[in-house]
């Protein structure tokens, strides 16, 4: 990863360092209510918005910290790996705390199960207990196609998502050098991938739940930027994100923080 950001670096730095950049992606599959998701990149910092909600998020780059408001509540929200991390030892707690309930009600019942049934049984109790190493998302396989898009008149490359040989997903990932984006911005923005997957799949498993369908892009060495993403249910299509508009514009940096007011408790 280094290495492609230093790449970067020497291909672009001086190019394209004056402005910032925002982007959007439209849900295409509702034509009456297309949902829309605006990132907006400045250096190390990230705002990003859903036209279906009225919180504004921010993501820090250098501090890895997260903040959500949402200005009819004034309610503030914050994340950082010890936020994350006492949370999921509460979430690890309630867990396991329910599958000492389950294994004893398996324990009274074992006698009287088939062997079947008793493997069964047996594989929920590894699915509660160990869900990282027992659970859905490790069925998951991500596959690089030869297909080739062109998206708002950027190319990308096409990588899908399977279960079980069913196609759940299909991601098209763009060349930062083609979204134009500056090595700082590339590197706010993956930054932000991973601590998106990080919070999501941690939070979940912690749960005991393992059905998610995101993916870890640095350990699938899968670079670029994603402008397009297709999701399925079976042949259905159930969301259509595509990027439609791309700006270089500098950007004030109080869009990038709260207020006094907004982010008193």
């Amino acid at each position: 990863m280094k290495s492609l950001v230093m790449g970067i670096v020497l291909l672009y730095s001086c190019q394209y360092a004056s402005a910032d950049i925002t982007f959007v992606l439209k849900n295409q599959q509702s034509k009456m209510n297309q949902q829309t998701i605006t990132y907006a990149i400045k250096g190390h910092q990230l705002k990003f918005t859903e036209s279906n909600s009225d919180r504004v998020n921010l993501f820090d780059q250098k501090t890895q910290q997260f903040l959500t408001f949402d200005p009819k509540s004034a309610k503030r929200d914050m994340i950082n790996d010890d936020v994350l991390q006492k949370r999921v030892n509460q979430l690890n707690q309630q867990r396991l705390q329910k599958l000492a309930q389950v294994e004893q009600n398996l324990n009274a019942k074992l006698k009287t199960m088939t062997a079947q049934e008793q493997e069964v049984g047996e594989s929920l109790i590894n699915l509660l207990k160990y869900p990282e190493y027992y659970g859905e998302h490790t069925q998951l396989l991500v596959k690089p196609t030869d297909q080739q898009k062109q998206i708002s008149a950027i190319n990308c490359q096409v990588f899908q998502l399977f279960k079980n040989k069913q196609r759940l997903k299909e991601f098209c990932l763009a060349d930062p050098g083609a979204m134009k984006m500056s090595p700082q911005e590339y590197q706010t923005l993956r930054s932000f991938y991973a601590f998106d997957y990080k919070v999501l799949t941690q939070l979940m498993l912690a749960m005991g739940k393992s059905d998610f369908t995101v993916i870890d892009y640095e350990e699938q060495k899968i670079p670029g930027v994603v402008i397009e993403t297709i999701s399925y249910d079976n042949a259905t299509i159930t969301q259509h994100l595509q990027l439609t508009d791309l700006k270089r514009e500098t950007l004030e940096a109080s869009e990038f923080t709260f207020t006094k007011a907004q982010t008193a408790n």
